[in-house]
């Protein structure tokens, strides 16, 4: 499985914000070999985006305006690879959006060591015509970002973020306050590997593109690089020239304010990547079926902000049936855990056990607002 994960310590005290992806490229699963092919095209490379908000409370939803702010940072970002992210005009089934999802639900104090899953079958759209970007409220051990390739076959690809890295400006936390968290994330889901990836491998031009992270301009490292060096240091040996850690790299773990770039051949690794595994997800077809980026007209009204205080809805099981109390249910769905949906009733404020088979399902409520819930039911 192609995780990668983001972790805050504490250090003697006090707080160091440092990167950290514990897992190694065997998780990554690509499905091709190494990737030295080519690839011919110079057009660019359109990728849809929609942003899942998962948050425990009203209070925590982020403003509409980071959102398009971290497409804005993606775009400058990814320009010299070719590679632009917009918010959809439409979602699936050609349903008008602006790219953008929000539910309120425990699951946005989100534990990735067990609900990795839960939490991306819970709300998803087509990963072979979207790229889902989860946002949640918090995470445990201080991890702020992981993500899996479009090739991996443990779970949804994707990124996972935590909302204080996402955009710019109040609500982020520095030294991540630039929205590069999601530019480093998205790199791993197009098969990107960290430059210090096995650390002083691939040390020669006939280990390059076999060892450490498979790309032959990006030189070897032997570890991570934290903070902002001012001075690149230079911590193992190559050939025929030695150069210096590629610490800026969007890659590595320097600061938001650090990164720089991807090198040529990590774009092209990108690039063929997406051609290849991603060839649905950018095709004209899928383009077309979106209707190209939603206008800002469009979505001038979808701000996020807090609600006024209400009780909290509730499922309730009681005469052999369940009740949603504390809102008024315009519609309900039940999904099994690959996100099928086994059932749709309109009007109703009630499921019946009859209706649920044994197993663990999700409990998808509308209300007459529009706001979606999601409780999780186990039926013995």
């Amino acid at each position: 499985m192609a995780l990668r994960w983001i972790v805050l310590s504490t250090f003697w005290g006090w707080l160091q914000a440092q990167r950290y992806c514990p897992a190694d490229k065997q998780f990554l699963h690509l499905s091709h070999p190494p990737f030295h092919r080519y690839e011919l095209t110079q057009e660019t490379l359109w990728v849809p985006v929609v942003f899942h908000v998962i948050v425990p409370d009203s209070a925590k939803i982020i403003p509409y305006s980071r959102l398009v702010r971290q497409i804005e940072i993606l775009n400058r970002d990814y320009a010299a690879s070719r590679i632009q992210f917009y918010l959809p005009r439409y979602g699936p089934g050609g349903v008008a959006t602006c790219g953008v999802t929000w539910m309120l639900s425990p699951l946005g104090n989100h534990d990735w060591t067990v609900e990795e899953d839960t939490l991306k079958k819970s709300r998803y759209w087509p990963p072979d015509s979207f790229l889902n970007i989860w946002i949640v409220h918090s995470m445990p051990m201080q991890v702020i970002g992981y993500a899996r390739s479009l090739d991996d076959p443990e779970s949804l690809p994707g990124v996972v973020l935590v909302s204080y890295v996402v955009g710019e400006g109040p609500g982020t936390q520095y030294p991540y306050h630039k929205g590069r968290t999601a530019v480093h994330e998205v790199g791993h889901v197009f098969s990107l590997l960290h430059p210090f990836e096995g650390g002083c491998r691939g040390t020669t031009p006939a280990t390059c593109a076999i060892e450490g992270d498979q790309i032959c301009d990006t030189p070897p490292q032997r570890d991570a690089a934290y903070d902002c060096p001012s001075v690149p240091p230079n911590t193992c040996t190559e050939t025929p020239t030695d150069q210096p850690d590629p610490v800026y790299n969007f890659m590595g773990y320097a600061d938001d304010s650090c990164m720089t770039h991807f090198t040529p051949l990590q774009i092209l690794r990108m690039r063929t990547f997406l051609t290849g595994r991603g060839a649905s997800l950018i095709s004209s077809t899928n383009h077309q079926q979106r209707g190209g980026p939603a206008t800002s007209t469009q979505c001038a009204n979808l701000l996020f902000v807090a609600q006024p205080s209400r009780p909290a809805p509730r499922l309730v099981l009681h005469s052999h049936a369940y009740h949603i109390e504390g809102v008024t249910p315009h519609r309900i769905l039940l999904y099994d855990w690959t996100g099928r949906c086994l059932l749709e009733q309109v009007g109703a404020s009630s499921l019946s056990l009859h209706e649920i088979p044994q197993g663990s399902f999700i409990l998808g409520v509308e209300t007459e607002s529009g706001e979606i819930l999601f409780f999780r039911i186990l039926r013995l």
